[in-house]
């Protein structure tokens, strides 16, 4: 049902005429008449009586009354949201993030993006990457996922019911403490890798089978070591008793002050890439959309 019906049938039982009621809804008197008689012929009821010029509501059409009314305002309420929605005056994103872009890349964008539109609820979690693809693809609690991953470890999440979008490199290095034998030197060489202690952030990374597919070898079990997460990793490497592979984007302060040194792994390049991953033939919503634009303009800026 056209809503115009709905607005012609309020106007003409206030106005109680057709003619100041087609002049209130911008068209003529005729198709005022046709709007009222659809209506009719929908309810198949009789809602107005003619006396004259004048036309008064039946019972059927003073019962009828409130609930049109309200259906009308009801409409104009909801095309009130949807302008704010556009005009993201209102509205909610809930991103879901491994550790290296859920603590080191998105916080700074979350931050300039609320300055920016400070109207928007955000919420942000961090989560291992198999957790965020199985939240993604499973549930609807968050509308993106980003996620930090070697090219080799994703194609076994394709088969899911999601969407999976590269968006940025994510280089590695080995990281190692500026008191580190290795401090001095440039690259090193795989087989001195896997003979020395590796610090790690959790048991499910996949840096070490990332090492093994890209090089053949395996980092032995007994020589790794878990510290919970990347911020205690950062801590062990500059004890100098080991070394980690982390992502740029997690020490840039500390290449900066030179409390760390990064090393390249000779004959290898060490990288991953930085994920969005969303539910198939998923559309976001306008602050949604605004965000992802704010990634990937933060992501070009920090690029070039």
């Amino acid at each position: 049902m056209n809503i115009d019906i709905l607005r012609t049938f309020l106007s003409v039982a206030r106005t109680r005429n057709f003619t100041k009621s087609a002049e209130e809804n911008f068209c003529t008197q005729s198709t005022a008449s046709l709007r009222i008689q659809s209506l009719e012929e929908y309810f198949g009821l009789k809602l107005f009586d003619r006396i004259g010029k004048t036309v008064y509501l039946t019972t059927a059409g003073e019962l009828l009354l409130p609930y049109i009314k309200l259906v009308v305002e009801t409409f104009d309420q909801t095309n009130e949201v949807v302008l704010d929605i556009k005009n993201l005056a209102v509205g909610k994103i809930a991103l879901i993030s491994s550790q290296t872009p859920g603590t080191y890349i998105i916080p700074p964008i979350l931050l300039d993006f609320h300055k920016r539109y400070p109207a928007i609820k955000i919420s942000s979690y961090v989560a291992y990457s198999k957790i965020v693809f199985g939240h993604i693809a499973e549930g609807n609690d968050y509308d993106l996922g980003i996620i930090s991953q070697p090219e080799a470890m994703i194609d076994k999440y394709r088969q899911m019911n999601i969407e999976i979008k590269a968006i940025t490199d994510d280089p590695l290095g080995i990281i190692v403490g500026t008191g580190h034998p290795w401090a001095n030197k440039k690259e090193i060489e795989i087989s001195e890798l896997v003979d020395s202690t590796m610090f790690i952030s959790n048991q499910a990374t996949t840096l070490i089978s990332y090492l093994h597919h890209l090089t053949g070898k395996t980092i032995k079990e007994e020589n790794t070591i878990i510290m919970g997460n990347l911020e205690s990793v950062k801590v062990a490497v500059q004890s100098n008793d080991g070394f980690a592979i982390l992502s740029d984007f997690i020490v840039r302060e500390e290449l900066a002050s030179d409390v760390v040194r990064r090393l390249r792994l000779k004959g290898y390049k060490l990288k991953r890439k930085i994920y969005f991953i969303y539910k198939k033939n998923k559309k976001f919503s306008p602050p949604m959309e605004k965000f992802v634009e704010s990634f990937m303009k933060a992501v070009k800026t920090r690029d070039s």
